[in-house]
């Protein structure tokens, strides 16, 4: 089984390696950056590539999209994977994601179960993604409600979600408070929600960039 450990962290790749190489069946090459993995994929075809979220010289990720092009299964890792990032390694085409705090003998386990066509994510890690695929459906239902409102009525919202009043509101986008009003009014009815703050909540579900990577971390980091 050829394996390419992609790290720039040399202890880190030089303490793989040598886990790895007490298993007979495994040969182990290494790279330090995307041009040193795109040059030893070509040289030595590896089964599997084992690449660090933090790869230079564009991240884990840009590398695994790569990746996608060859016959090369590979997995990203790093420490205390959160969800959004697990679910972005899988949409890039990673065929799992490990923690870094893995065990030796999981780490030896989850290489083999690739080769045999099975995916490398810890049950933590699988939560981690249903929990992520979830919020990705909720995001998507909350921004298919959120289209029926006006250009305007999304810039009265936005305003509403920083806990802005109708007259700072109004003075923002050069209104008059009464038309606030309306604008609040016509939001409410639009979203079907009781209030300001269950119309702010609709906002920042359906269009904060950072909504879907809360908190959510593995629950051995938390516990930790």
């Amino acid at each position: 089984m050829r394996i390419l450990l992609a790290d720039d962290l040399e202890t880190l790749r030089s303490g793989v390696r040598e886990l790895l190489l007490r298993e007979s069946d495994f040969k182990v090459s290494e790279a330090r950056n995307l041009d040193e993995l795109r040059a030893a994929v070509a040289r030595y075809s590896p089964d599997i590539v084992l690449v660090d979220l933090d790869l230079p010289p564009a991240g884990g990720i840009a590398a695994v999209a790569e990746l996608q092009r060859s016959e090369t299964s590979s997995i990203l890792w790093s420490f205390e994977p959160d969800r959004a990032t697990v679910l972005e390694a899988i949409r890039a085409g990673a065929r799992g994601y490990l923690d870094k705090e893995i065990s030796p003998q999981g780490l030896v386990r989850a290489l083999r179960g690739v080769v045999r066509g099975e995916a490398a994510l810890s049950r933590e890690l699988v939560t981690l993604l249903i929990d992520a695929l979830h919020g990705v459906e909720e995001r998507d239902r909350v921004r298919d409600k959120a289209a029926v409102l006006s250009s305007r009525e999304r810039e009265v919202l936005a305003l509403v979600s920083r806990g802005a009043r109708n007259r700072e509101i109004g003075e923002e986008l050069h209104i008059s408070e009464f038309t606030v009003k309306r604008h609040v009014q016509n939001i409410l009815n639009k979203l079907e929600v009781p209030s300001r703050r269950s119309a702010a909540a609709v906002y920042r579900s359906a269009f904060q960039p950072d909504w879907l990577a809360t908190d959510a971390r593995t629950p051995a980091s938390l516990a930790g």
